[in-house]
């Protein structure tokens, strides 16, 4: 069990904390964020706190508070634009903690026949360590088209230059992408877990494993208690910097002889390939305030917070008002 916090659990200030990404080019490694969930609750834990809002950027500002329970938002488009052409959403497969992704690669020279869960692995110079795993998530052998979860660079998957050989680990098929293959290619989508499938309305609540506040919600590490949190002294600045996210975009790189941006879609558990319409980072009903005006040189406070676990303090602003999280957390029990 991880050592648990108190005091200053975390602290956030719009359009100054910044994060990154694998993505980002060298000469310009952050992104200066005016939303951010800069602090989760982490599992078998609950929080009392309250959150303190101070403006002293010279001017009024107006802020937004919320408690999430997701990184991203993901609005599928409309039924009948998804593949049959459905009249609603109650078909689509993606259950509540398990995995999801929008990372596919399309190959050529195929043998074998990939597994699902089985352990993908390739070697590619352009990444440290040279030597990268992902899981296979789906194989549409019609289409030479495998769709994997759980990378550990975002950049992994394609070459730079030449030909790259991926492989089974259980299955032993093999299937490559690169400059020998037209028609090749990767595309640098998303992955992570399904906290909740509005199946009424088509709303993904993703948790993203390219996002990371106080915990890091990589594969393998996010849910398990002695790995999801960063920081295990009572360390805030630690805690709150060096963070990263990859938002989920409606658009998606593809990587290839001609690089492209197709829409992005989200393969489901039946291998339905799910077409994204649209991403957030707050639902309506997440909100504890929207709007709310903070005069300079005041403070706004929202005390009385409870947290369970995996529940998020999300703050949004234009202007560069500071926000502090300052309360406790304790040991829950969890469900049997």
């Amino acid at each position: 069990m991880a050592t648990k916090q108190n005091g200053v659990l975390g602290s956030f200030t719009p359009t100054v904390t910044p994060y990154t990404h694998d993505t980002r080019p060298d000469n310009s490694l952050t992104v200066a964020a005016n939303e951010f969930p800069f602090y989760t609750c982490p599992g078998a834990t609950m929080v009392s706190a309250k959150l303190i809002i101070s403006n002293n950027t010279g001017g009024a500002a107006t802020v937004d508070v919320g408690i999430v329970e997701q990184t991203d938002v993901i609005q599928l488009d409309a039924a009948g634009s998804q593949p049959g052409a459905p009249a609603n959403y109650l078909g689509f497969s993606l259950p509540t903690g398990q995995d999801a992704t929008s990372i596919y690669l399309e190959g050529a020279a195929v043998s074998g026949t990939f597994v699902p869960g089985e352990v993908l692995s390739w070697t590619n110079t352009a990444v440290t360590p040279n030597a990268q795993t992902a899981t296979v998530e789906f194989w549409d052998s019609g289409n030479s088209k495998l769709w994997v979860k759980g990378l550990a660079n975002a950049n992994a998957l394609f070459p730079t230059s030449g030909d790259i050989t991926y492989t089974g680990g259980t299955s032993g098929a093999t299937i490559s992408v690169g400059t020998s293959h037209a028609g090749s290619g990767v595309a640098r989508g998303w992955s992570g877990k399904v906290k909740y499938f509005d199946s009424l309305r088509g709303i993904i609540y993703f948790e993203n494993h390219e996002f990371r506040n106080n915990l890091d919600y990589a594969s393998g590490k996010y849910g398990d208690l002695n790995q999801e949190v960063r920081v295990l002294s009572n360390n805030n600045l630690a805690r709150s910097h060096t963070n990263r996210h990859r938002p989920v975009t409606t658009t998606v790189d593809r990587i290839a002889a001609s690089n492209t941006t197709p829409a992005t879609e989200f393969i489901d558990a039946n291998g339905v390939e799910l077409l994204v319409s649209g991403v957030s980072a707050i639902q309506e009903h997440q909100y504890l305030v929207k709007q709310k005006s903070v005069a300079d040189a005041s403070i706004f406070e929202l005390g009385g917070l409870v947290l369970g676990a995996y529940q998020s303090i999300y703050v949004k602003s234009t202007a560069a008002v500071t926000a502090t999280l300052i309360g406790f957390e304790e040991t829950a029990e969890v469900a049997s």
